[in-house]
């Protein structure tokens, strides 16, 4: 989508935003991709201990992408002084924390 220069600066800012944070997800996603099928790939070679290195890289990669997503919209918030949606990025960033770190006993 194209940011006209006609378009409210609200509009314009969110589009930026949203260009911003789909880009991310696109790069994570492709990294993770990539990562996972360099581990198959490396699987069908007999490389297992790379392998499974790879496949690992690769789910973390994955498992991250969303995280960095929301941490990236907080700093972008912040930035552009969205006090309330920064707020929210910060209460879900801690909610993801908190289950991290809960989540390791289990």
């Amino acid at each position: 989508m194209v940011v006209s220069e006609s378009m409210p600066q609200t509009e314009s800012k969110l589009l930026s935003i949203e260009l911003i944070l789909a880009r991310l997800l696109r790069v994570g996603s492709i990294i993770a991709a990539l990562l996972v099928g360099a581990g198959i790939a490396a699987s069908a070679t007999g490389g297992a201990a790379l392998a499974q290195r790879l496949i690992t890289a690769g789910l973390l990669v994955l498992l991250a992408t969303p995280i960095m997503r929301v941490l990236v919209a907080a700093l972008v918030f912040v930035r552009q002084r969205e006090w309330h949606f920064a707020l929210f990025c910060f209460v879900v960033l801690c909610a993801l924390a908190a289950g991290i770190i809960l989540g390791r006993g289990i």
